[in-house]
């Protein structure tokens, strides 16, 4: 055997006997899966157990649990391979710092590790001053960031005063500004491309920039393509709306263009069939077709079915649209509770559709 041969040999026996290694420890250590702790070894650097055994236990320390640590691992491997003590131990204090709780952190590193490794001074603390800068509570930042977790992995720093400015040009009050970003955030920082392509789209449908609706429509219209919206129109125009009714519609309710085509059609034709509504009617309160058919719609409809047939209503006093918006109390003691001694079947609708 020759001297390059015997080498590649030793080298080549080496780098098993560290795969190896590396398999074992996320396994044993880290709780991965076999199958799982094969694939991820290739990007974690294990000479000795010192560093990887610290991030573990300082994960523990800060209240991780088992299965949040196997979470990080799985996720980020390279995570056992940061300094617990320059890297990671500072971002934890920071998270705590802004007013996130020890369950709440391990709960956010969890789902989105890859934030370990983003800079404290020059990503993360950026990111949260600039998101304060507009929430100015602290609690309204910490809510924002639980909804938006992402927002760490976006460069907002240099857009923030860049969108605020067209916002407020546009007419949009603070209050609303600050409901989208903390609602929102990913519609707000988007990439200037797509925020400014769904503000214009929002402009286009004659929204107000003064009254809250703008940024309910910018949300709306950030989940709903243009394609997407031209479908829906397509479904509603079955049931005999026009263009002005799709439009005067998601003016009143811009989130009904979030509602999926099913779900639509599957509400429609009920509304229509078994209540006997008209769809026109629709247009003026198209909050219902957000209504769970199954715990509202349904069960109300079946106990106003049984008072009609008794007579203990008259059709000519029952507004549907007024029912459906009811609150579920107000709803029971109105028409459940009410006439729970003549008919105490009311309640089945109910607890059949839990």
């Amino acid at each position: 055997m020759s001297q390059s041969s015997g080498i590649r040999q030793h080298l080549q026996e080496s780098l098993r006997n560290s795969s190896a290694l590396k398999v074992s420890y996320l396994v044993d250590s880290c709780g991965l899966s076999l199958e799982s702790a094969k694939s991820n070894s290739r990007f974690v650097k294990l000479v000795s157990s010192k560093k990887p055994d610290s991030v573990l236990a300082l994960f523990k320390d800060h209240g991780f649990t088992n299965d949040q640590i196997t979470s990080v691992i799985k996720s980020f491997p390279r995570v056992l391979s940061l300094s617990p003590e320059d890297v990671i131990s500072p971002k934890l204090m920071f998270f705590s710092s802004i007013g996130f709780s020890t369950s709440d952190t391990a709960k956010m590193i969890s789902s989105s590790p890859k934030m370990l490794s983003y800079s404290l001074h020059k990503r993360l603390i950026p990111c949260y001053d600039s998101l304060k800068s507009i929430l100015v509570e602290e609690e309204s930042v910490v809510k924002c960031l639980k909804r938006g977790i992402r927002c760490f992995s976006l460069k907002i720093t240099h857009c923030v005063s860049l969108r605020v400015s067209i916002c407020r040009e546009l007419g949009v009050p603070d209050k609303s500004i600050k409901w989208l970003v903390q609602a929102s955030p990913f519609t707000f920082f988007s990439r200037e491309r797509r925020f400014n392509e769904v503000l214009n789209r929002v402009c286009s449908y004659g929204f107000d920039p003064k009254k809250a609706g703008f940024v309910h429509a910018m949300v709306a219209f950030d989940c709903t393509s243009e394609s997407a919206m031209e479908r829906k129109f397509k479904l509603f125009q079955c049931f005999g709306w026009s263009k002005e009714d799709f439009v005067a519609a998601i003016m009143r309710f811009p989130n009904c263009v979030t509602v999926s085509d099913e779900k639509i059609m599957y509400t429609l034709e009920y509304l229509v069939n078994n209540i006997g509504l008209q769809a026109r009617d629709i247009v003026a309160r198209p909050v219902v077709l957000s209504l769970s058919m199954e715990k509202r719609i349904k069960p109300r409809n079946q106990v106003i079915s049984l008072l009609l047939s008794k007579g203990l209503v008259k059709k000519e006093d029952i507004n549907y649209f007024t029912i459906l918006k009811l609150k579920s109390s107000e709803f029971m003691d109105k028409f459940v509770l009410k006439y729970q001694d003549e008919m105490p079947q009311l309640v089945q609708p109910f607890t059949s559709n839990r």
